[in-house]
């Protein structure tokens, strides 16, 4: 399926909403109902038959044996494994016998790994072979799942075709002529067929018409996932972006210049001026978090999203102060006191906890800088967004609206330890889809991200431009670092 575009969601109440969700009527299917998890461990035995014999070869298979199941069980709708596991002892021995007839029994006998000889004896004694090593049953049934899992796969469409077929054996489910003759010619034509650009689909819909009224059986799924996923070991893969090796200490010497020119303009020129204390000095919080990631070597890891989030805010909001200057009088001293008041906020918590233990909040040092030029009983405190815009609002009154949604967004989600966030960095696939492919915590460092250091790099060179544009810092110093490439 072609993933939609964002603006053809529906955003309503802060939701973007796909187009498929915005369907009336619409909803997800239940777990229990879906094809990973509930339908194809009731069908992996008619996939074992396809991936023993082949497409071909297995449906011709599949038609006989399906056909007896109808002819001794008529009144079964769906020739799911657990209802087969239900019928009556000699109707089962009757219908195995007819799969070793028309297959074989070992193309069953993986399925004796799940249903063991106390549990199901009538299937284990007809299809258990002694030759068979366990491994090997294994393999047969991981292999089956691998081709298998995802729903839209030729291998998963020929089984949901196969269930299809038994339902319409059945009775049970009725198709407009024009509909019924085109599902037919599903076994006959190859995958390649153009025609069956337009049949699968219809195949896989019309089979999902199947689980209206249907119960699921959860015993039998539990009990499925349960003894697959304990007989065998996770697979595990990383996803592993290159180390960043480029060499940047002469552009860092160059930052540390331009720095250095500012922090001495500043003293010379204007040291009580708010406004060039304000925006030197958010510049510079920005150049001190891209140096620790650069002395520490964290462009590739987690703490390395923080810093560029943090250098795409702090540009953001010296755009905003500027362009926000002429209308919001004291505009500089209301930032720096918007920031003080939040550390009274946390200081006055801190006085009044009950818990005054060792930590990296250091009680004496913050009341010092909150008293620093005021006397704290006169600062408020504020706990809305500064001048009542989050930075989304502030990213688009500046136009930096991709700026924000592109990046911010994203490394938005580390610092706030969101899932998406947290599947990235922490967690490592397993490819065993008898584990349904979940993910395993990343203990031992097996992921690395990829650098963040060209965005750094192009945020902070947008800041030495927008200070270029105050204060005009000496050609000498300003193009080398512009110019500057990895």
């Amino acid at each position: 399926m072609k993933p939609s575009k964002l603006s053809q969601h529906v955003f309503k109440k802060g939701k973007f909403i796909t187009p498929l969700n915005s369907i009336p009527m619409m909803s997800e299917i239940e777990d229990e109902k879906s094809w990973t998890y509930g339908r194809l461990p009731e069908y992996l035995w008619i996939g074992l038959i396809l991936n023993q014999y082949g497409r071909e070869h297995g449906l011709q298979k599949l038609y006989k044996i399906v056909m007896e199941l109808h002819r001794l069980a008529p009144d079964m709708r769906t020739p799911r494994m657990s209802d087969i596991l239900l019928l009556d002892v000699t109707i089962q021995a009757d219908f195995y016998r007819q799969v070793i007839e028309t297959a074989s029994k070992e193309t069953l006998a993986p399925l004796t790994l799940i249903f063991t000889l106390s549990k199901e004896p009538e299937f284990t004694t007809w299809f258990y072979c002694a030759d068979l090593t366990v491994e090997e049953r294994q393999n047969k049934i991981i292999d089956t799942m691998q081709k298998s899992m995802g729903h839209q796969t030729h291998e998963a469409t020929d089984i949901r075709f196969v269930a299809l077929y038994f339902e319409l054996l059945s009775g049970k489910l009725h198709l407009q002529k024009e509909h019924l003759d085109m599902i037919l010619q599903y076994p006959a034509l190859p995958h390649s067929a153009e025609e069956m650009k337009m049949i699968r689909p219809s195949v896989r819909s019309m089979e999902m018409i199947m689980l209206e009224g249907e119960e699921a059986n959860s015993a039998y799924l539990k009990d499925f996932w349960r003894c697959i996923s304990e007989m065998t070991e996770c697979s595990l893969f990383s996803i592993q972006f290159p180390q960043e090796t480029a060499e940047i200490s002469l552009y860092m010497e160059e930052l540390h210049e331009i720095f250095t020119y500012l922090a001495d303009l500043f003293v010379s020129a204007n040291p009580l001026n708010k406004k060039m204390n304000v925006i030197i000095g958010i510049a510079t919080y920005s150049y001190k978090r891209f140096k620790e990631a650069y002395e520490h070597n964290l462009f590739n890891s987690i703490s390395g999203r923080s810093c560029i989030r943090v250098l795409i805010e702090n540009y953001i909001m010296l755009k905003y102060l500027i362009k926000n200057e002429s209308s919001h009088e004291n505009i500089w001293e209301d930032y720096q006191l918007y920031g003080i008041g939040l550390y009274k906020l946390i200081l006055a918590r801190h006085r009044e906890s009950k818990e005054l233990k060792l930590s990296h909040f250091d009680k004496d040092y913050i009341e010092a800088l909150v008293n620093e030029f005021k006397i704290e009983e006169s600062i408020d405190m504020d706990t809305r967004y500064f001048d009542q815009q989050n930075i989304r609002l502030k990213a688009e009154s500046v136009n930096e609206k991709e700026l924000y949604g592109l990046y911010y967004d994203y490394d938005s989600s580390f610092e706030h330890g969101l899932w998406g966030a947290i599947r990235e960095s922490a967690l490592v696939k397993c490819n065993n889809p008898a584990h349904q492919y979940h993910c395993v915590p990343d203990v031992e460092d097996k992921n690395r991200l990829k650098s963040v250091l060209s965005d750094c790099i192009m945020v902070m060179n947008k800041t030495i431009l927008f200070l270029n544009d105050i204060y005009g810092i000496p050609s000498s110093l300003f193009e080398e670092v512009i110019a500057f490439e990895i």
